[in-house]
């Protein structure tokens, strides 16, 4: 629930390590190792040991320790939650995805009961997968919902049912995901009784969110609410304009903890500030040569962070290598850093679809330097870097956006 800067080495014995974590309430968290994601139930005072074999994990993971018992059970909980039709879930007509989700729901807590039959188990545990299985259904339903426009009648009717302030469940990650969307929804709601003028400004929905999150009542959610919305205002539009909503954020936030987390995330928003160094890096383009950042001084650079597993990367390919035509001329490169593990599924489209300016590819998908440098949170990613070396736009518009356009004009003629 923040951007934490705490880490520590851990002395690994045969292959194996223990450690003390800080745990004040139960809490679903995340457990990660490469490229595996495992939701773990904590609980202050037990006890959880996981062992699996890094060359075959799915296979191998397992659990002892207090806890065992409580962690297989999430575990299969959410291997059955991964079954479900997503893509249809989306693409179906709202009234249709949602008694699809009433169904699998009704299914997922029978498969919960089952589990948890005649076993001897946390209290709290049972309570909290019971609720991260109706805050995932509900979070889904408030997520198609915010991106289809019409509604069924007594479509919103399930979030009677929920409970929408509970202290407790901040520890749940689907309790956390379906608060965000509701506070989303009921901003869009506040927007939609704003005139066509008020509803275009950039930071319409993210103000009337902050008096969305002002009208709760718990302060501890409120709180959360708060620091979680300045963080992705911060993630999906950088520094520009922030600087009042941070005042605003340190008048009202009541937790040291969220100033102290906010804190780090602007700071390191402000290494990558218009002004600021870009960061350098060297990487493989698509003939096998290395060509660094520092190789194309003396010109504007559009840096492009994509993959090709993402659909939103893709659909902007048509006009990325429209863009690249219609600015060859000038003194702007066209830089793709792409994150793909398989680069020859990399290279054929590059060569099929994108092969316009320099093409390049990390080495370790969303961990890698360059990405995590760059503070890519989403892609496709784009950003400007001037003649000299330096951040001019860490945010820039996507290349189907007439504000690139209006941008890089504004570039050449000066």
């Amino acid at each position: 629930m923040g951007r934490s800067s705490w880490e520590t080495e851990i002395e690994v014995n045969d292959g194996s390590f223990s450690t003390n974590l800080s745990v004040d309430m139960p809490t679903f968290t995340m457990l990660t190792f490469s490229r595996t994601f495992k939701n773990i139930f904590l609980q202050p005072g037990e006890t959880l040991e996981i062992s699996f074999d890094t060359k075959a994990i799915d296979s191998s993971f397992s659990y002892a320790g207090s806890l065992a018992e409580e962690n297989a059970i999430l575990d299969s909980i959410r291997t059955e939650q991964r079954k479900m039709d997503f893509k249809y879930v989306y693409s179906a007509p709202l009234e249709n995805a949602s008694q699809y989700l009433d169904s699998v729901t009704r299914a997922h807590n029978s498969y919960l009961t089952r589990l948890v039959k005649d076993k001897t188990l946390q209290p709290k545990f049972i309570d909290f997968a019971k609720a991260s299985i109706d805050y995932f259904s509900a979070k889904c339903k408030l997520y198609i919902a915010s991106r289809k426009g019409a509604y069924p009648s007594g479509y919103f009717d399930f979030i009677e049912d929920l409970e929408i302030e509970n202290e407790e469940y901040l520890g749940i990650i689907d309790y956390r995901s379906f608060l965000n969307e509701y506070i989303t929804m009921k901003a869009q709601e506040r927007l939609s009784q704003l005139d066509s003028t008020q509803q275009d400004d950039t930071d319409a929905l993210f103000e009337e969110s902050l008096k969305v999150i002002k009208d709760l009542d718990s302060e501890e959610i409120k709180n959360y609410a708060l620091f979680n919305t300045m963080n992705m205002r911060l993630k999906d539009q950088g520094l520009k304009g922030f600087d009042k909503f941070y005042d605003y954020f340190k008048e009202n936030n009541k937790d040291p903890y969220y100033d102290e987390q906010l804190e780090l995330v602007y700071a390191e928003k402000l290494s990558l500030a218009p002004g600021q160094p870009a960061p350098e890096f060297t990487l493989e383009d698509i003939d096998g040569k290395m060509v660094s950042l520092s190789d194309f001084n003396g010109k504007y650079v559009y840096l492009d962070f994509w993959h090709t597993g993402c659909k939103y990367c893709i659909k902007e390919t048509d006009a990325y290598v429209k863009l690249y035509a219609d600015y060859a001329d000038e003194d702007i490169t066209f830089v793709s850093v792409s994150a793909d593990l398989d680069k020859g599924k990399w290279k054929n489209y590059v060569l099929k679809n994108k092969n316009v300016g320099t093409s390049l590819v990390t080495e370790n998908y969303w961990d890698s330097e360059e990405f995590q440098n760059y503070q890519v949170s989403a892609s496709p990613t784009y950003v400007i870097v001037d003649k000299e070396g330096n951040i001019l736009d860490p945010k820039s518009p996507y290349p189907s956006s007439p504000e690139i356009r209006e941008t890089f004009d504004r570039l050449v003629n000066n």
